[in-house]
């Protein structure tokens, strides 16, 4: 007889762990889970919650022009399923303008969720 585990995700961080970001720079969000999460497919989104129209599918943020703005915050997904469950993390990331070109990262770890669906 064999146990098969399933963890959902966690340790959920964000790298390159820089003080500024630039237009052009971009931002990976990554967790841990069983089954592992793929960088490939949906397995990761970010989600603008100021403009929740504004998805970018997979664990790459990228940094562009019309950030520099104003402030904002997004929030990277990252979801597994297993034996019909969905399980999702989700850490919000708030950016502020810096000067005229740069961003400055604050990442509130604190406010990690996760929650677990059944998949139809």
């Amino acid at each position: 007889m064999s146990i098969l585990l399933s963890d959902p995700p966690e340790n959920m961080r964000l790298g390159p762990d820089n003080d500024t970001y630039n237009p052009g720079d971009t931002i990976t969000c990554h967790a841990d889970g069983n089954p592992e999460l793929r960088m490939d497919n949906d397995d990761y989104q970010w989600i603008n919650i100021d403009d929740t129209n504004d998805v970018t599918k997979g664990p790459v943020l990228n940094i562009t022009n019309n950030m520099a703005r104003g402030n904002f915050t997004y929030q990277c997904q990252a979801c597994n399923e297993y034996l019909g469950q969905r399980h999702c993390a989700t850490i919000d990331t708030r950016f502020f303008v810096q000067g005229k070109s740069e961003l400055l990262l604050y990442m509130q770890f604190s406010h990690v969720t996760y929650s677990y669906k059944s998949v139809i």
